[in-house]
């Protein structure tokens, strides 16, 4: 699928309907920009919790994953 969209004076695009409604993407969802070389990639954000961004990124020892738990359970 191929869409084009004008960038307005505040550097603003809208995503064309079609994009929008193949890839879920609703009213108030967050989307990611990745530059690829001299390319950009937009998709949907996921929405994850701080403890699972953790869990994916640095190996945590047991008692650091039970006090962020924890922590989110504070939060919650």
């Amino acid at each position: 699928m191929i869409k084009l969209s004008k960038v307005t004076s505040k550097g603003q695009v809208t995503i064309p309907v079609e994009v929008r409604k193949d890839l879920g993407i609703a009213i108030g969802d967050t989307v990611l920009f990745e530059k690829r070389n001299s390319h950009v990639v937009i998709r949907k954000a996921e929405k994850k919790s701080l403890l699972e961004v953790l869990e994916e990124s640095t190996p945590f020892t047991e008692s650091a994953m039970k006090i962020m738990e924890n922590i989110r359970d504070e939060w919650d």
